[in-house]
């Protein structure tokens, strides 16, 4: 079971479990079985004394520490390692050390600290930035110069407008900012899919499609490697004209290698780079399951995100659900092979009973 986020001033315990965690790995050297003193490390860390029981018991219910010395009370100032651990403690500070995973941080967390911290409509003052749990990152501290290449980085993409004087000093979210942390996805996910969305509503159709039947959170494709998500009814024309069922119409690349339905029966077919869709109760079945499936992910995303790399996992599981066929057998192995060890490696698999059911079915 997750041990609960609990917030010690503005900052969540997670952050002061990395910072002791990181001092940890310093003191214990190359001796696994080391013997720690829990109030040393605190005081390396920069923590307060009075926050040590506080953040050991985290780490013991996160099986990362264990005590050396059980005392009447519980509670002794001698800790080791455990092996998952020390493993912990290697991955904060190799994803501490990587420049990729620190702007990683920062492009996705900056934007979010942005919303939280300004009115609507108005402007951040980037100097409180300082104070937020979000100046740190797997138990180190980012420096101004990251955060200005983060808001330079943001800028560009047209996520934030910084007011510079001559360094940022309040950044202000674009409508594309918004949207991003409406989103909860990582930055990278939300660039590539507005890059792909971009690119598909770059094809212009010439005519009309008209549907007989009701359709229902169904996909028309037309021309190219182009489709278009059409969500909620299509208006049912099949009692205005029950006799007399005309084809799909369309001028240009749609016609050629498409296909023609009519009516309530249950045929499809696949044209050139798109589908056509067919009776009362047919629907393109791939493109709203990939959607749920990306959603689910999303909300897995708030229970993995927490933990170094679990952005990066749902980020790597989102693309191979929009690029796959969505089936049992992809939902299983995502479990299986790559979500699984994950939490297991941080102890939370059993926090995660409700999203499973969701996922696995």
């Amino acid at each position: 079971m997750g041990f609960p986020r609990r917030t010690m001033g503005d900052v969540t315990i997670e952050v002061y479990a990395d910072r002791f965690m990181q001092k940890a790995l310093d003191a214990m050297g190359d001796d696994p079985e080391q013997i720690l003193h829990a109030g040393r490390i605190v005081a390396s860390a920069g923590l307060d004394a009075a926050d040590e029981q506080v953040v050991v018991s985290h780490l013991v219910v996160c099986r990362w520490v264990e005590r050396a010395v059980n005392q009447a009370n519980g509670r002794s100032p001698l800790i080791r390692l455990t092996r998952t651990g020390a493993s912990k403690a290697r991955e904060l500070r190799a994803n501490s050390e990587s420049r990729t995973e620190r702007e990683a941080h920062l492009n996705n967390r900056l934007p979010r600290w942005a919303y939280n911290n300004s009115p609507s409509g108005g402007s951040a003052d980037l100097q409180m930035f300082a104070a937020a749990e979000e100046w740190w990152f797997c138990g180190t501290e980012v420096t101004w110069d990251e955060v200005d290449a983060a808001v330079a980085y943001l800028e560009a993409r047209g996520l934030l407008v910084a007011d510079r004087a001559p360094r940022p000093q309040r950044i202000t979210l674009t409508a594309d900012g918004i949207d991003f942390v409406h989103s909860r996805q990582t930055l990278w996910f939300f660039l590539t899919t507005r890059r792909q969305q971009s690119a598909s509503n770059g094809t212009t159709i010439v005519g009309s499609n008209v549907v007989y039947g009701p359709v229902h959170d169904s996909s028309l494709a037309a021309g190219g490697s182009n489709a278009q998500t059409v969500r909620g009814n299509v208006t049912d024309h099949s009692q205005h004209h029950p006799q007399a069922p005309q084809p799909n119409i369309s001028v240009g690349d749609i016609g050629a290698g498409s296909a023609v339905s009519f009516g309530s029966g249950h045929a499809s077919a696949a044209s050139r780079g798109g589908s056509a869709i067919a009776g009362s109760h047919n629907q393109q079945s791939s493109g709203l399951e990939h959607a749920d499936l990306i959603m689910i992910l999303d909300r897995l995303r708030q229970d993995l995100g927490k933990y170094p790399g679990g952005d990066a996992l749902i980020d790597e599981l989102q693309a191979q659900a929009a690029s796959e066929e969505d089936t049992p057998e992809l939902r299983s192995s995502m479990w299986k092979f790559r979500i699984e060890p994950f939490a297991t490696r941080f102890g939370i698999v059993g926090s995660l009973a409700s999203i499973l059911s969701l996922l696995l079915g």
